[in-house]
């Protein structure tokens, strides 16, 4: 499998009943030997960044970025010289990872950041050495290049966009609803 670092993964239909990946796009991370780390991109939550932290007044969207550390808050950012220990995380969009938590809150209260710069998630996804390798096998994931501007994505549609962007037959998913017990 070649290196699949700032490409994109688009569920197929063989995820449908996944309430969790069911049209999910994701951004998979630069590669790491042992593991492969991602963020699903068109999930948003019912929360704001707010209602998790009182203290930033700001009514910024918090998204499902996986199954994994659901607890914890992952943010995606393109501000390396401003929020310090951050990590790149997607070189082709100069996406970085992290950083200092209590720095990000001074900069989004005094404005010198908002949500053209910053993405935040709870939870992430990943993959151990083989799996992502056996799932992609398995016909679970197409694998795209990434032509989104991830901080600045509306989310409506993206997968179904997608869909039909790697095979225009997929046309026949443009209607499918999100959850499809409900069809």
């Amino acid at each position: 499998m070649s290196n699949l670092a700032g490409k994109l993964l688009i569920s197929t239909p063989e995820l449908l009943m996944d309430h969790i990946f069911n049209q999910s796009v994701i951004l998979l991370s630069e590669q790491q030997e042992n593991d492969n780390m991602g963020f699903i991109i068109n999930k948003p939550l019912p929360i704001r960044l707010h209602d998790v932290f009182g203290d930033i007044p700001l009514n910024i969207q918090i998204w499902n970025g996986g199954p994994v550390e659901i607890n914890n808050l992952f943010y995606l950012h393109n501000k390396p010289e401003l929020i310090k220990q951050s990590i790149l995380f997607n070189k082709e969009q100069q996406l970085y990872l992290g950083g200092n938590f209590e720095l990000v809150k001074q900069l989004l209260i005094e404005k010198e950041i908002d949500e053209t710069n910053i993405k935040f998630f709870l939870g992430y996804t990943g993959w151990g050495k083989q799996q992502l390798k056996d799932e992609i096998s398995e016909k679970s994931w197409f694998v795209s290049v990434n032509d989104l501007d991830i901080l600045n994505l509306n989310p409506k549609n993206v997968w179904k966009k997608k869909m039909i962007d790697i095979d225009p037959k997929n046309i026949i998913w443009q209607h499918a609803p999100l959850n499809p017990h409900l069809n």
